[in-house]
């Protein structure tokens, strides 16, 4: 089975999404985890990858809302501080676990 493909997708509260993954594994990401691995193009560069926002700057209460799938690769939502252009592939939310 795909390790990279998410079974469920839960808000678990507003400040915090639960992945169930394909292979028993599951992630768990605070919204302010989410927010600084941003990959959307405001927050990376997309001709050199350097990351432009600064993860530090993510206020601790942060929440997020809308959590919507983006065809059957990526979801999306907005979050509290009012940032909702990224678009975070499933692989890349596996890839970026932040307790591995």
């Amino acid at each position: 089975m795909n390790s990279y493909q998410p079974l469920v997708i839960k808000k678990s509260d507003p400040s915090r999404i639960e992945i169930q993954w394909a292979d028993g594994h599951t992630t768990l990401y605070s919204a302010g985890e989410l927010r600084g691995v941003c990959p959307c193009a405001g927050c990376v560069n997309e001709v050199t990858g350097v990351r432009m926002h600064d993860p530090r700057s993510v206020p601790d209460d942060l929440s997020h809302s809308g959590l919507r799938f983006v065809g059957n690769y990526a979801i999306t939502l907005e979050f509290s501080d009012g940032h909702h252009t990224g678009i975070f592939p499933f692989r890349f939310l596996r890839d970026h676990d932040p307790r591995g």
